[in-house]
């Protein structure tokens, strides 16, 4: 078997087999191994981070639950019994309020990662996010209009939707925001990321004076309003809210990676890599 020393453009050696192709040297496999090794300490970190904020979520608060009441009060939904006691009002207030704030909080951090990395996949830039390309802007400027010009604009059908309205409405503008930029980057079937970037910055910039036009017209409960939502906040969160919105985040984490590679699909064809 015939193997030549090859040296990169980085200068690693690497040995080459004729039938193989390139194989990394032993320097080049222990740095990947190390490398391998650090991503998953920090991701077991990361993710003992989460157990340890979702389990503060559960027992923090006015109303003190330490850990094995959590633990008991979740067990006895399931059927379990376990030894540690606690009252109704603990149960109350663990599985009505600070549950489904806590799991909806899991939620949307885990859409917000998902939509972050798949704007740093596409960009090939760490800084990315949503806003660059007027996703946030988007959902900001629907859901200003509605709080503004809800009531002019659906009527009854306002008070029939409730709370589902407003999310709904943000959620219309992110995606509208989204097919303008891709239908703006996109000519003849491929599909510019420069071209994207540009059109989000536009439209960053045109849902930036709507937002402004509507909080100027605003009054003072609807300024009110604009303020607590622009803030956010996991306050109101409710079982039904939570089954609402849960399908959503999951669908939309799934089908993520699933839409970036459809983007990046030409780009690496053209790169003279296959699927």
């Amino acid at each position: 078997m015939d193997f030549s020393a090859v040296t990169t453009d980085s200068g690693t050696d690497t040995r080459t087999d004729a039938r193989e192709g390139p194989r990394p040297s032993g320097a080049a496999s222990s740095r990947r191994a190390r490398q391998r090794g650090r991503e998953w300490r920090v991701l077991t970190g990361l993710v003992a981070l989460l157990l340890g904020a979702v389990a503060a979520g559960l027992a923090v608060g006015a109303v003190a639950i330490s850990p094995g009441q959590v633990l008991a009060i979740l067990g006895d939904k399931v059927g379990l019994t376990l030894p540690w006691s606690y009252e109704h009002r603990q149960a109350l207030v663990l599985t009505a309020i600070r549950l489904p704030r806590v799991l909806l909080g899991v939620g949307v951090g885990g859409g917000l990662a998902v939509s972050g990395a798949v704007m740093q996949g596409l960009f090939r830039n760490p800084l990315a996010d949503p806003s660059l390309i007027g996703v946030s802007s988007g959902a900001a400027l629907a859901a200003v209009v509605t709080i503004v010009l809800g009531s002019t604009l659906f009527g009854a059908w306002g008070d029939t939707l409730g709370a589902v309205l407003l999310p709904a409405a943000a959620f219309v503008g992110g995606v509208g925001a989204t097919v303008v930029v891709y239908r703006l980057g996109t000519r003849n079937g491929q599909t510019s990321v420069a071209t994207m970037l540009l059109a989000g910055i536009a439209i960053n910039a045109l849902a930036g004076a709507g937002t402004g036009l509507m909080t100027f017209i605003a009054d003072d409960d609807q300024l009110r309003d604009l303020t607590f939502w622009t803030l956010g906040s996991l306050g109101g969160a409710t079982w039904t809210q939570l089954a609402v919105v849960g399908p959503c985040l999951l669908g939309g984490m799934i089908a993520a990676p699933f839409f970036l590679w459809l983007l990046l699909r030409d780009r690496t064809r053209g790169a003279g890599y296959s699927f």
